[in-house]
């Protein structure tokens, strides 16, 4: 789009900004996109506050830990008064086109909906104030979360919000109420603040009917829909018969898992590895395939392990129960496979990084952390993130273990090699990397959510382990 300028000192003599006569202000439909030679910058119009940084096309550095490396949201941006350095005679480039001011102007003044998670007024009011459309570069979404009570859908839910989009989650209302669950450390202000706006939609995707009813019951048409736990292509179907009947999508994105390639000598995964058809994913693939004969712009995640905070899948919880308790940890397979984890907070940024990129559409990327990990190797990290002594380790023959079938599992992670190049997410999606290093990852899943949550002082099951340990005694 032409771009228009607003003058804050003396013109600039870099050749980064247009400098043509200004056209009117007047029309709602002007965009707020701001861009500083020197420095990020506050724009105030009608009211209405918007924050940008500098356009390098690089996302700022990180300056704490765990703070994201991504495109600033309005957290990051909004909590300090951001302005040109005085004296710069900086200018600012504003970009003419339709999306912000119109889209928030308008959304302040809509007219109250119903909507399960509190009063619409208090929502819109939410949206119109934190414009923070300037931080992510495009225009409020209405987003279709399928689950988004748990896990990653909670940190997706956080995301979206701090990105201004407007959320809603189809589930079966099971679980709080179908509201997101609270992220570790939140206030009850800050997560009454997130779910103003969300919409529950109560729906079981194992009945189809429900499905189509609820995404008709919304009344509106989504611009991307994230499908997060869909297992079969029958699961897959009815959600996009919905959306497709409300009007289609600009994007599908699917939560697919780096468990669908088959066996390969090379390492690590890529994308370009052929599936596995006798993986217990392989459906996953199948649904990748539907997507794209139905001609939507869908997106496919392909996470490794996933761990962090409000995991309920026992990965890092399997080493803390015994590294907290001081008890041996029993390993197959040498101890010697090396495998990968990605960080919840990490795989929730890269999905919400892909709205709006067209680099993204029909595309599948593997998503995980930066490092590789043996087995004996997260043993011992794990200990150390819980501040324990190195473990006592028990290797095992997993082919000789055979627990009953209302055991545990004897071990969390398959008996292979597993791990995953993600240089193709990091290329296709500038401003995306794991901000969270194993070490960090661990301490704050151990911190914020294994102690947090009492998971410490809870009685677990060490059936397994003491068969595994009584047959290696005897064998010593």
């Amino acid at each position: 789009s032409s771009l228009i300028w607003l003058k804050c000192g003396s013109p600039p003599t870099s050749p980064r900004f247009a400098t043509r006569p200004p056209p009117s202000m007047s029309r709602p439909g002007n965009i707020v996109k701001a861009l500083a030679a020197c420095g990020a910058v506050k724009v105030a119009w009608h009211g209405l506050d918007a924050f940008a940084a500098p356009s390098s096309g690089q996302a700022p550095a990180a300056s704490l830990r765990g703070a994201a490396a991504s495109a600033p949201t309005e957290s990051a941006v909004g909590a300090v008064q951001l302005a040109a350095p005085h004296g710069s005679g900086a200018v600012v480039a504003l970009a003419a086109g339709s999306m912000a001011l119109a889209a928030v102007g308008s959304a302040a003044k809509r007219g109250a909906r119903k909507s399960t998670l509190g009063s619409a007024s208090g929502a819109q009011t939410a949206r119109g104030s934190r414009l923070c459309l300037a931080a992510r570069g495009g225009a409020v979404k209405k987003v279709l979360i399928m689950g988004g009570t748990r896990f990653i859908g909670c940190y997706l839910v956080k995301q979206l919000r701090d990105a201004g989009h407007e959320v809603f989650v189809l589930n079966r209302g099971k679980t709080n109420g179908g509201k997101p669950e609270a992220l570790p450390g939140m206030s009850d202000a800050e997560y009454q603040k997130m779910l103003e706006g969300v919409t529950v939609l109560k729906a079981d995707r194992k009945d189809p009917a429900s499905v189509k009813a609820a995404i008709a019951g919304a009344g509106c048409k989504f611009d991307v829909v994230y499908d997060n736990n869909a297992r079969k292509l029958e699961e897959v179907e009815p959600l996009v018969e919905a959306v497709m009947a409300a009007g289609g999508c600009e994007q599908f994105i699917f939560m697919s898992s780096a468990g669908v390639y088959g066996p390969t000598g090379v390492l690590p995964l890529t994308e370009a590895n052929p599936g596995d058809p006798n993986s217990r994913h392989k459906e996953k693939l199948t649904c990748e395939i539907y997507l794209d004969s139905k001609g939507l712009n869908w997106t496919s995640v392909r996470p490794v392990y996933i761990y962090g905070p409000l995991n309920y899948n026992p990965v890092e919880r399997f080493f803390f129960d015994r590294v907290a308790r001081g008890r041996p940890i029993c390993i197959p397979y040498g101890g010697t496979f090396i495998t990968q984890l990605g960080h919840c907070e990490d795989l929730a940024n890269f999905m919400v990084m892909c709205i709006g990129n067209p680099k993204v559409f029909k595309q599948v990327y593997n998503l995980s952390g930066n490092e590789f990990v043996t087995f004996d190797g997260m043993a011992k990290a794990c200990a150390e993130a819980a501040g324990a002594p190195e473990p006592k380790i028990v290797h095992f023959d997993a082919k000789k273990v055979k627990p009953p079938e209302d055991f545990p599992k004897a071990f969390p992670f398959r008996g292979m090699h597993f791990f995953a190049s993600i240089e193709k997410a990091k290329q296709d999606v500038p401003g995306w990397a794991p901000k969270y290093s194993l070490m960090e990852g661990l301490k704050s899943s151990y911190q914020q959510d294994y102690v947090a949550r009492g998971f410490d002082k809870a009685e677990v099951d060490y059936r397994t382990d003491d068969m595994i340990l009584e047959a290696s005694a005897a064998k010593a």
